[in-house]
């Protein structure tokens, strides 16, 4: 073999090795950037555009909500002659979840417990959801309804509302507030389920032959956190539900004053 040749052979294999180097060194970085934007910029976006949201939909529920009434002022005497305080009214009609177009927001969770405070948007599609927001599933109950209130959200990216879905202990409250009223739930159990398992929707979630008799809730994740290979279920029944003249809650602690904007 000529002497050209035989060196032509290593250079072009160190040229060859040279490039394919390069090239996974391309890739790498792409999926790098890729993985940073997908897990950090997301939520950036989603964050701010479901704070402007909120910002938005209490001002909404604000303007919406009928004005508290007003007291009158204790007669002069002792306490014995004083009348008793004021006890919360009952709690307004919501309206038909049939109602609901896509995408309009129809009320605020807040889940003080972990921190996240999110609004509630009609339909769980990607386009809802990479909002930052929870997403309310068509076709199951409203809030504070008879029947199952449930609600989707992302638990990595878009703003993972439900990242510490998680850490979430029988007891915790979850408060959904819409124009109308305050409805207060408390937190049942965890379970993780097949994503199939569409039985967790129905109105007695998972029993759907059966005829709701509560008001109840669940809260819809993908499991295990940066997979979605199963899903993650938060059960909640009804506590207690309150018209917003009757002030927010005691389980939202003054993390803020509910429905001043």
């Amino acid at each position: 073999m000529p002497r050209s040749r035989a060196r032509t052979l290593p250079t072009l294999l160190r040229r060859g090795a040279q490039g394919l180097g390069d090239l996974l060194l391309t890739v790498g970085v792409t999926l790098l950037l890729f993985v940073v934007w997908q897990g950090w910029w997301t939520d950036v976006q989603a964050n701010a555009q479901a704070s402007d949201t909120l910002a938005q939909v209490r001002s909404d529920f604000a303007a919406a909500a009928p004005a508290a009434p007003s007291s009158p002022a204790p007669e002069q005497g002792s306490e014995d002659d004083q009348a008793p305080q004021e006890t919360p009214g009952e709690p307004l009609p919501e309206p038909d979840p049939a109602t609901f177009e896509y995408g309009d927001a129809l009320a605020v969770a807040y889940l003080p417990t972990i921190g996240e405070e999110r609004v509630v948007k009609e339909g769980t599609e990607g386009d809802v959801l990479n909002q930052g927001v929870l997403g309310h599933y068509p076709d199951t109950a409203g809030p504070g309804q008879v029947g199952n209130f449930a609600l989707a959200g992302h638990r990595t990216t878009y703003g993972r509302p439900l990242w510490d879905l998680g850490e979430m202990a029988p007891g915790d409250p979850i408060v959904v507030e819409t124009a109308a009223n305050y409805h207060v739930y408390r937190f049942e159990e965890l379970e993780v389920v097949d994503p199939g398992r569409w039985q967790v929707l129905a109105p007695v979630p998972g029993e759907p032959k059966a005829e709701p008799e509560e008001a109840r809730m669940v809260l819809t994740a993908c499991h295990p956190r940066f997979s979605a290979q199963e899903r993650l279920i938060g059960y909640a029944v009804l506590d207690r539900s309150v018209p917003r003249s009757a002030g927010p809650p005691p389980e939202l602690g003054d993390a803020r004053a509910v429905g001043e904007g």
